[in-house]
């Protein structure tokens, strides 16, 4: 994990200047790259449902993150909210609920919050990590919506830090999961992207 190879092999033996970068050299997988765990365009709509739902998961294999490695999760969605409910959100590593959000319940509108989220998970060794998590979901009709704070801003800001103790010698199964508190047809959250990067070990 965490390597990249050149897009072609050399055919060619190796010299017998051992001080020179060698073909078996070119041809080796080089560490330190940024690697693609997961690509995902499923959507999944999580609407008029009040049971926490998963939106993302994936199993991390063993040992993918070294003793300091990590990886960096983006998903991508909208979500309308155009009735009385809130919403919570969680991330969960293994057997831990790293991220439980606040209840959040933004403005009601007819048009749809584009909502990005971005977590950052870091081993500190290799069974004790810490987290980053920003989202944000701004309400708008365009497809790249702009809001100016203090001008009707109708928008949803999360930030968080958290810590976990799971053992990544193991798989473990990464998820991110939605939960309204009550169910309703204009209540609705989307997931349409989600992209996994792994973070090699320093």
């Amino acid at each position: 994990m965490g390597n990249v190879k050149h897009a072609f092999t050399s055919a060619k033996a190796d010299g017998g200047d051992a001080s020179l970068v060698r073909p078996s050299n070119w041809n080796a997988a080089h560490t330190g790259a940024v690697e693609i765990l997961d690509r995902d365009l499923t959507q999944i709509d999580v609407a008029n449902e009040a049971a926490e739902t998963s939106v993302y998961s994936f199993s991390i294999p063993a040992n993918a993150l070294g003793v300091d490695g990590g990886f960096r999760l983006t998903l991508s969605g909208d979500m309308l909210k155009n009735a009385a409910g809130a919403m919570e959100i969680r991330v969960k590593l293994g057997a831990t609920t790293v991220f439980l959000s606040d209840s959040s319940a933004p403005t009601s509108s007819a048009n749809r919050h584009k909502w990005t989220l971005v977590i950052l998970c870091l081993n500190s060794v290799a069974a004790a990590q810490k987290w980053n998590a920003s989202m944000k979901m701004v309400a708008n009709v365009q497809n790249l919506s702009v809001q100016v704070i203090g001008s009707g801003f109708n928008a949803t800001l999360m930030e968080g830090y958290s810590s976990s103790a799971e053992d990544t010698t193991g798989a473990l199964t990464l998820e991110v999961t939605i939960d309204w508190s009550v169910a309703d047809a204009s209540l609705s959250f989307r997931k349409e992207m989600a992209l996994l990067e792994l973070i090699p070990a320093a």
